[in-house]
């Protein structure tokens, strides 16, 4: 049955849902139009970017300018043996010619090693050569639990000699209680113009033990499960192609230079898989052609969380992918969701009470609780995430009658429901008693509203 069938359906029994789209509304998201925006929220620059007609995308053979082999005698110039080195390598010689492409190919096995490209390299192709993208592997393990001491006794060496630019990114972990979601990255890009194919990333946490949340051993670490295989950490026009990202919380997150401003990602017959928010972040990333594999170790289950600002023009966009899932009981039960909007450093909720003695939550200069008043800050409020899905099909694990997901449930501090445009937004602010006017210097209410969530054409499977 056609989702827009189902979703029909769900109106007429007062069940909230994502817009369905004209045909009209649905070209405003086309590949295209979404790419052509960067920059600050609500004041972008057009900036027309074809990642299509690029080499990387056309299978184009390149000529390396470093390779990457195990096995290999590396002589610190162009052939090495770890990928780092060779990054490392790539950012002294980008001094010389910092707008010239450099090319890094990685040979076919298994890589066990972080990699961190910093902001200051020329732009970087990293590509395999093997069969497929999982031929060639970059893996790690590190989740959001991980301390900085153990952090820095399993990867210290790494960066010891490297380049000092990247040195500052594992400083800036290192010392750390403990490293957090923002940590644990395999692969950490900041390189503006940084390509993939024909790769895999992967995140090995859990992967050997399964991702459920258990209180017996071995899987007693039940609350800090994020654990990233890709951060694409404000680099404007990455590019990835047949590659495959692994994990399971957090696999893929995708930040933009700083809050109320974007840049852009585009992800072409790629593989992802994940269980819990497994795709999040506030930039703007376009998913062409690929398969996005909820799995089922856990009971609740939500591929995307964006927290893309209120102003912001686009956030995610996935234009003819699969939403699949593993076959597992939890799959099966129907109950996972397309998307939760991260309500992104609230501390507490106003949008629905709480069962403690006098709590209170308003609007306020920053996030804070103390039981039993809290205040929320803008910077969370305006964090409203958007998502659109075009021509695609949704598996059965994906609950029809509510494929988008609040965040969190009521009666919890970080409750708030989802929200699908911009009178949503409004008057939900207005319920909690803060004025979009008076409160947020906001002028008028959009009109027509502004899509946070939307659909158009898709089928169910």
């Amino acid at each position: 049955m056609k989702r827009i069938a189902a979703l029909a359906l769900l109106a007429a029994v007062g069940v909230a849902h994502a817009q369905q789209l004209t045909a009209e509304q649905a070209r405003q998201f086309s590949y295209g139009e979404v790419l052509k925006y960067v920059g600050a929220a609500g004041k972008e620059t057009v900036d027309p970017w074809d990642p299509l007609s690029d080499p990387l995308a056309k299978g184009v053979a390149f000529a390396p300018d470093y390779i990457v082999d195990t096995a290999a005698k590396a002589d610190g110039v162009r052939v090495f043996n770890t990928i780092q080195q060779a990054v490392d390598r790539a950012v002294a010689d980008s001094a010389a010619a910092p707008a010239k492409r450099l090319y890094l190919l990685l040979k076919p096995g298994i890589y066990k090693e972080l990699v961190y490209i910093p902001a200051s390299s020329a732009p970087i192709t990293m590509y395999g050569e093997g069969k497929d993208a999982a031929a060639t592997k970059v893996t790690a393990k590190l989740d959001a639990s991980t301390t900085g001491a153990q952090y820095d006794a399993l990867h210290g060496a790494q960066f010891a000699n490297a380049a000092p630019d990247a040195q500052a990114m594992y400083a800036t972990i290192k010392d750390r209680a403990q490293i957090g979601t923002f940590g644990t990255a395999t692969v950490w890009v900041q390189n503006n113009g940084f390509q993939a194919r024909n790769l895999t990333f992967e995140n090995g946490y859990n992967k050997d033990i399964g991702n459920a949340r258990a209180e017996a051993l071995p899987n007693v670490n039940n609350v800090h499960h994020q654990a990233l295989a890709l951060q694409v950490d404000g680099a404007d026009k990455a590019q990835f192609e047949n590659i495959r990202l692994i994990g399971f919380q957090d696999t893929l997150y995708l930040k933009s230079p700083q809050i109320g401003s974007s840049s852009r990602s585009f992800f072409n017959r790629v593989y992802i898989e994940g269980d819990v928010d497994f795709i999040f972040g506030d930039s703007t990333a376009y998913f062409y052609r690929s398969e996005i594999k909820s799995l089922g170790d856990r009971g609740l289950s939500y591929v995307a969380a964006p927290d893309t600002h209120v102003k912001s023009k686009y956030g995610f966009v996935f234009d003819q992918v699969r939403f699949t899932h593993d076959g597992s009981a939890n799959a099966l039960g129907e109950t996972f969701s397309l998307m939760r909007q991260w309500f992104h450093s609230s501390r507490c909720t106003p949008y629905a009470p709480v069962l403690v003695d006098g709590y209170s939550c308003t609007y306020g200069p920053e996030n804070g609780y103390k039981a039993p008043t809290g205040t929320v800050a803008r910077v969370s409020l305006e964090a409203v995430g958007k998502m659109v899905v075009l021509n695609s099909r949704i598996g059965a694990h994906i609950n029809k009658k509510s494929p988008w997901s609040d965040w969190n449930r009521k009666g919890v501090l970080s409750f708030r429901p989802a929200q699908y445009n911009s009178d949503d937004y409004w008057n939900n602010l207005t319920k909690a008693g803060i004025d979009p006017v008076k409160d947020l210097g906001y002028t008028k209410r959009p009109s027509p509203p502004d899509i946070f969530v939307g659909e158009f054409n898709n089928s169910n499977d």
